[in-house]
């Protein structure tokens, strides 16, 4: 089935602990009245403490996420630390791509690549939000939580990985210590951009 889009699919990427719900939040926050979804993520882990159903995100049983799965319903998915299925439904962005709407979300780079494959290449753009230096990505990593060492460990490795595929992204932003505000200004900033063109 084919299907036609008129709106953008906004991807930001980058490692955990580099700012990218802060930005997205921010952004969300700004441009409430703006023709955008911040569509939910779907996942089978259990809610952190003050997390909500149907607005943090999306909570399944395994279950019923391999449901989903078989009836194609999610538009990307992918399995995180090997453990906790993560996904995207799929109606709701279809939806709002075909009716002009433009979406922003954060998804790893594996979620780059899923998209790419489903999604016409100018109706996706993506974001790498970069650390000034992994050093700078670790001392946030171990300031914002007291995850277990091999927890902080297995983050940085993986953070080592998705900054090798920043080049793959459209755009690479910097997020510099302490000036989280210029962060969210330049990705605004290179999302209105591209809608102009």
């Amino acid at each position: 089935m084919t299907h036609t889009f008129i709106g953008k699919f906004f991807l930001i990427i980058g490692p955990s602990g580099v700012g990218k719900g802060s930005i997205i939040s921010a952004i969300k926050k700004d441009w409430k009245d703006k023709n955008f979804l911040f569509p939910i993520t779907a996942t089978t882990r259990t809610p952190r403490e003050g997390e909500i159903q149907n607005k943090d995100y999306i909570f399944m049983t395994k279950d019923e996420f391999e449901t989903g799965l078989k009836n194609n319903a999610f538009i990307e998915h992918a399995i995180v630390h090997n453990i906790h299925y993560y996904g995207l439904p799929k109606k709701e962005i279809f939806s709002a791509l075909q009716s002009g709407k433009n979406v922003i979300r954060e998804l790893d780079i594996q979620g780059l690549w899923n998209l790419q494959k489903i999604l016409p290449k100018e109706n996706l753009f993506s974001l790498f939000i970069m650390p000034p230096s992994l050093a700078s990505l670790e001392k946030r990593i171990r300031g914002r939580s007291t995850l277990p060492e091999e927890e902080i460990q297995r983050r940085l490795e993986t953070a080592k990985k998705e900054i090798l595929h920043a080049k793959e992204c459209d755009a690479i932003i910097t997020s510099y210590d302490g000036k989280l505000k210029e962060a969210i200004i330049d990705t605004k900033n290179r999302i209105l951009l591209e809608l102009t063109k």
